[in-house]
C-alpha cells in the first residue's frame, strides 16, 4: 500500500511537472506572438506617421505650386494686356499722326516691347539749334494727347551726325553730346507741357553714336540727326 502511495505521488509529480512544462511553452509562444505583434504595430504606426508627413509635404508643395501658378497666370494676363495696349497705342498714334506719316516727316514702328517713333531733325529743329520749332510743337502735342492716360514710359533719345560742333555753337554746345542732350531735353519739356506726366519721361543723349546711315553723305548725316521716342509699357508709380 505504501508503495502504491509513493507511486501515485511520483506520477502526480510528473503530471505537475509535465503540466508546468506545457504551460511554460505556451506562455513563451504567446509572449513571442505578443512581441511580434507589438513590433508589427510599432512598424505600422511609424508607417502611418510617415504617410501623414508625406501627405503634409505633398500638401505644402501643392500650395506652393498653386501659388506659383496663380502668379504666372496673373503675369501672363498682364503681358497680354501690355501687348494689346502696345498695338492699340500704335494704332492711335498712326491715326493721330496720319498726315506726318503720309508726308514721311516721321516714322512709327511697333516693337515687341512697345512703340518707336523717329523724328528727323528737320521737323523739330533748325540746323544748329536745340529749340523746338512750330512744326515740332504740333507733332509733339498730337503725340502727347495719346500718352496722357497710357501707363507707358517715354524715353526721348537725342542723336547727331559725326560732324563736330562749329566754333559758333561751341560755347552753347561744347560737343555733340551736349547738342543731342539739349534737343532731347527740350522735347521732353514740350511733352510735359502738353500733359505727359514727368514721372514717365526719360532723357537720353546718344550724341553721334548709333547712326542709322553713313555719315559720308549729306543724306546719311541728315538721317542720323534725329530724335527717337521710345514708348515702353512700364508702369511708373
Amino acid at each position: 500500500m505504501k508503495r502504491i502511495r509513493v507511486l501515485l505521488i511520483f506520477v502526480s509529480g510528473c503530471i505537475v511537472v509535465l503540466a508546468g512544462c506545457v504551460s511554460q511553452g505556451n506562455y513563451d509562444a504567446v509572449v513571442k506572438d505578443r512581441d511580434e505583434l507589438a513590433k508589427q504595430n510599432r512598424a505600422l504606426q511609424a508607417n502611418m506617421k510617415l504617410t501623414r508627413n508625406e501627405k503634409e509635404a505633398v500638401k505644402k508643395e501643392l500650395e506652393v505650386t498653386n501659388t506659383a501658378l496663380a502668379i504666372t497666370t496673373e503675369e501672363l494676363a498682364d503681358t497680354k494686356v501690355e501687348v494689346v495696349t502696345s498695338a492699340a497705342l500704335y494704332d492711335k498714334l498712326t491715326n493721330q499722326l496720319a498726315s506726318e506719316l503720309q508726308s514721311k516727316q516721321i516714322t512709327i514702328e511697333q516693337m515687341q516691347s512697345g512703340v518707336n517713333l523717329n523724328l528727323p531733325e528737320g521737323i523739330l529743329f533748325d540746323s544748329g539749334s536745340a529749340e523746338v520749332k512750330k512744326s515740332g510743337e504740333i507733332v509733339l502735342h498730337k503725340m502727347a494727347k495719346e500718352l496722357w492716360d497710357v501707363p507707358y514710359q517715354t524715353i526721348v533719345v537725342g542723336f547727331t551726325d559725326n560732324v563736330p560742333v562749329s566754333k559758333r555753337l561751341a560755347e552753347k554746345f561744347p560737343s555733340n553730346w551736349d547738342l543731342a542732350a539739349a534737343r532731347a531735353t527740350n522735347v521732353v519739356r514740350m511733352l510735359e507741357d502738353s500733359g505727359v506726366l514727368k514721372e514717365r519721361l526719360v532723357v537720353v543723349s546718344a550724341g553721334e553714336n548709333q547712326p542709322v546711315a553713313s555719315n559720308d553723305t549729306v543724306e546719311g548725316r541728315a538721317q542720323n540727326r534725329r530724335i527717337e521716342i521710345r514708348l515702353r509699357p512700364v508702369i511708373v508709380e
